[in-house]
């Protein structure tokens, strides 16, 4: 098998997504300023569709790529989350919730993609379109953080949250009981399913 390059651009997005991101939530942590703290959420933002957009226009995407996303995502967002409850220690419970689904189950879910021939997640609809759905579709994804998001900002209620987070928690489980029955991949192994 061929070794992919680590040096595309989509990559070097995702590294300036990662670096620029973690300098300005760190001096949001630092002078505790929710302002700069929305502002490196609209850097990780901005900078993740920029580097999905370039892997896909440039034809760069890789599984090693992916797998900085998926990191990158995680970092970034739990960086948030942190300062955002220093601010709003109210909603230590829905965040806590949200963190474990987000940077423990949904994190293994999706490097569960590198089991069959794929790039990433987002193709997985050619393994099983339900789970991809629910998941990694653009629907799927703003489901799983931008809802979330608004929901704890918009409402600041710990029990919205705690409801929201608790609901996506057992779709989580749900597609984690459904990846595993799936059969593994055999030689000769074709995609199936369009998006």
């Amino acid at each position: 098998m061929e070794r992919e390059p680590w040096n595309t651009w989509a990559n070097i997005a995702t590294a300036v997504r990662l670096v620029s991101g973690i300098a300005v939530f760190a001096y949001a942590a630092v002078t505790a300023n929710e302002m700069w703290n929305f502002v490196g959420l609209g850097i990780y933002w901005t900078l993740d569709i920029l580097d999905g957009f370039l892997a896909r226009r440039l034809d760069q995407e890789t599984r090693i790529g992916a797998q900085m996303d998926i990191l990158a995502d995680r970092v970034l967002v739990a960086f948030f989350y942190l300062n955002y409850t220093v601010l709003h220690p109210e909603l230590i419970v829905p965040v806590s919730l949200f963190l474990f689904q987000f940077m423990f189950i949904d994190h293994f879910l999706s490097n569960q993609f590198m089991r069959w021939p794929i790039k990433s997640p987002n193709y997985f609809h050619q393994v099983d379109r339900k789970i991809w759905a629910l998941n990694w579709s653009p629907a799927g994804k703003l489901l799983n953080s931008g809802v979330v998001t608004a929901v704890l900002v918009g409402t600041k209620s710990p029990i919205i949250g705690s409801i929201v987070c608790g609901g996506i928690i057992v779709l989580k489980i749900w597609t984690a009981v459904r990846m595993y029955s799936l059969p593994p991949p055999e030689a000769g192994w074709q995609p199936t399913g369009t998006p």
